[in-house]
C-alpha cells in the first residue's frame, strides 16, 4: 500500500465512530462522503446488507443470516476506499467540530 493510500485509510478510520460497525454504519460513512461531494444521491443501508451477503464488503466472505456480524474499522476503510474508487467519489468529509454536533449546511 502506498503512503497516500495509508493516509486515506487513516482518514476513513478516524471517521468510523466505533470499533465494530454494522452495515448501517457503513452506509452512514458513505453517505457523509456522498454529501461532501455534493451529490444528491444516497446509499441505502439495505444495499450494504446486500453487499455483505454477496461477499463484496469483505472479499469472499458472505455475511448474512446467522453469520451476520459487525465489521472492523480496517474492513470498513478498505471497503469505503474500493466503493469510492468504483463510483468516482473523492474521499472527504464535512466534519463537525464535535462528532455529537449536528451538521448544518450554511452558506455565507
Amino acid at each position: 500500500m502506498s503512503e497516500i493510500q495509508i493516509a486515506i485509510m487513516n482518514l476513513i478510520v478516524a471517521e468510523v465512530p466505533t470499533e465494530e460497525t454494522s452495515c448501517y454504519g457503513i452506509a452512514t460513512v458513505l453517505n457523509r462522503i456522498v454529501k461532501a461531494n455534493g451529490s444528491g444521491k444516497s446509499v441505502r443501508p439495505q444495499m450494504m446488507y446486500n453487499y455483505a451477503r454477496n461477499g463484496m464488503i469483505v472479499r469472499g466472505e458472505k455475511i448474512f443470516g446467522e453469520t451476520l456480524r459487525t465489521f472492523t474499522k480496517i474492513e470498513v476503510a478498505e471497503f469505503v476506499m474500493k466503493y469510492c474508487s468504483r463510483n468516482e467519489l473523492e474521499i472527504r468529509f464535512n466534519t463537525p467540530v464535535s462528532k455529537d454536533q449536528l451538521e448544518l449546511d450554511l452558506q455565507i
